[in-house]
C-alpha cells in the first residue's frame, strides 16, 4: 500500500495514495530497457484534481478500476502501442495513433449547456456515455 503522509483521520487510518507517482517513476526508470535505450516521459495525474461537477459517484470507482486491469490485462498478454478506451459504451483497445492522427474537438455549444456548467443530456442522443473525441 501506498500511503501519501503520515497525517491520519479521526479514526486513526492514513490517507491512501501516491501510488499512480510511484508507477509513473518506475515505468520512465523502466521504460529505456523496454524502448531501444530511450526515456519515456510520463505524466501523472492525480484524480482529486481533475475538475468535476459533483461528488464522486459509481462510474468514478468502476472505470479506473477497470482500466487498471485491462491496462494489465494488455501488460499480461504482451500487447504494446495500444491505449485503454470506452468506445460506443464498451471497454476496448486502441492504438496509440488515436489520440495522435488528428486533433479531436468536442463542440461544446452543442453539447454542453455552459450557463449551468453540465452536459446537454438529450443532444447526446444514442452517443456513447463519454463523450471525448469530434462528431466526424
Amino acid at each position: 500500500m501506498s500511503f501519501e503522509s503520515e497525517e491520519a483521520d479521526q479514526f486513526g487510518h492514513r490517507k491512501l495514495g501516491g501510488i499512480g507517482d510511484r508507477v509513473a517513476a518506475a515505468l520512465k526508470h523502466l521504460s529505456p530497457k523496454f524502448n531501444q535505450g530511450r526515456r519515456v516521459n510520463v505524466i501523472s495525474q492525480r484524480l482529486g484534481y481533475l475538475v468535476r461537477s459533483g461528488d464522486p459517484d459509481a462510474l468514478d470507482s468502476i472505470v479506473p478500476m477497470a482500466f487498471g486491469n485491462l491496462a494489465l490485462d494488455l501488460i499480461d498478454s504482451g500487447t504494446s502501442g495500444q491505449l485503454v478506451s470506452v468506445h460506443n459504451g464498451r471497454y476496448g483497445n486502441v492504438p496509440l495513433d488515436v489520440i495522435i492522427d488528428a486533433k479531436k474537438v468536442v463542440d461544446v455549444a452543442k453539447y454542453y449547456n455552459t450557463e449551468r456548467l453540465r452536459p446537454k443530456y438529450k443532444a447526446f442522443g444514442d452517443l456513447p456515455l463519454f463523450i471525448m473525441t469530434s462528431d466526424a
